[in-house]
């Protein structure tokens, strides 16, 4: 039989869909590969995540953030700000002023602040004057009090219910800590004698009472947080007691949990005073709640920088490298806005960097008013940009 080459073997076709197959078990190979190597790093990992990635599909060019409107103001002046009601505080020496998005002044208090420190909980704003003695409790329309301490206060805050918490000097101990209810009637003092108080804040439920410290030992000094009820009467202490473990900051969840940041380290503490969970980095950039018990943090670990969006239970919701260094970041239910010397990053709820902006100067700080608007400050400027 005469042989006709070509014959007995593959068509065009069958040859096609061969070297298809093959291209696809080569994908499939490379995304396990990938998606093992990144789950080893970040148990959290959306397989989803890896495949968009692979597919080229993940990675969109941010957008630039759309300026809306800038205006000065007196760097000499040496101001605050923070965000109250849709509007931008400013305090400073010269008084309180209350501006609205295109600078104009809302509302203003000849109350002058030197070192002034504001907090707000969405309903009322706090200042206080940090090395003096001076506190002032606003609402939407007017001043709800005034007080003055006998020693310099050294930080405030106040609780969602109104409850204010002022930590000042002491005259023969280390600290005191007065607890105000929210028509300004002092409820009692902690004398803090052994410890060095750094923030007193009360709890969501408004039955406890926190204090955040700082104790020496013999190999150091290290963070102490005790749990008072809101007669004063001392409930539990937790410590962070290797050598160095310095974590001041606190916020509150909704539970009355808390998360701990300090310069190197970052953690969990349960409504009962038992630590939770506790990482650890090189140095911690910038911290701050991201929405439904969830912390943001920007830090540097061995790689380069990160920020890492963690749950109360410790898990990542995501981690992703940073560009350029950190100074520090704000957050805000659904967005991050980490910033650099002179660049700010958006980053949405899955870690995807959406929006950017290039300050004309250094930047101070950024606040989000929501995931839509953020104020950038620098020296002598504020910015107002959208990320719609």
């Amino acid at each position: 039989m005469k042989h006709i080459p070509g014959k007995d073997g593959p068509t065009p076709g069958e040859r096609a869909a061969g070297i298809i197959t093959a291209l696809m078990l080569f994908l499939c190979i490379a995304m396990v590969a990938v998606f093992s190597y990144r789950r080893s790093i970040d148990p959290s990992i959306d397989p989803r995540d890896t495949v968009m990635k692979l597919a080229g599909l993940g990675e969109k060019e941010a957008k630039t953030a759309e300026v809306l409107r800038s205006f000065v103001f007196d760097i000499m002046e040496k101001p605050r700000f923070t965000l109250y009601r849709g509007n931008i505080v400013k305090s400073s020496r010269s008084g309180i002023l209350l501006l609205d998005k295109t600078g104009a002044i809302v509302r203003s208090e000849s109350i002058g602040f030197d070192d002034p420190i504001a907090r707000t909980n969405g309903s009322r704003l706090l200042v206080v004057n940090a090395g003096s003695t001076e506190i002032c409790v606003m609402d939407g329309d007017s001043i709800r009090w005034q007080d003055r301490t006998d020693t310099a206060i050294l930080n405030a805050d106040i609780s969602d219910d109104g409850y204010v918490t002022v930590v000042t000097e002491a005259k023969r101990d280390n600290n005191v800590v007065r607890v105000y209810e929210p028509h300004g009637v002092e409820l009692f003092r902690k004398i803090i004698a052994v410890d060095f108080a750094v923030s007193a804040a009360i709890s969501p439920s408004g039955k406890r009472l926190v204090l955040s410290s700082v104790a020496t030992g013999a190999v150091g000094p290290f963070s102490r947080y005790k749990f008072y009820d809101m007669e004063g009467t001392e409930l539990t202490e937790v410590s962070f007691d290797s050598p160095g473990d310095l974590l001041p900051l606190f916020w509150f969840n909704r539970d009355d949990s808390i998360f701990a940041v300090g310069d190197s380290a970052a953690a969990y503490i349960g409504p009962d005073g038992e630590i939770g969970w506790k990482e650890q980095f090189r140095s911690v950039a910038g911290a701050a709640p991201a929405g439904d018990g969830r912390l943001a943090v920007a830090a540097y670990v061995d790689e380069g920088a990160v920020l890492n969006v963690y749950t109360a239970g410790g898990e990542k919701e995501f981690s992703v490298k940073l560009q350029g260094s950190p100074k520090g970041l704000d957050a805000a239910k659904g967005v991050v806005a980490v910033y650099t010397e002179d660049t700010v990053y958006f980053y949405d709820s899955r870690g995807t960097n959406t929006h950017i902006h290039n300050a004309d100067g250094e930047i101070l700080e950024v606040r989000l008013f929501d995931k839509r608007q953020a104020v950038v400050v620098t020296e002598g400027e504020i910015t107002i940009v959208g990320t719609d």
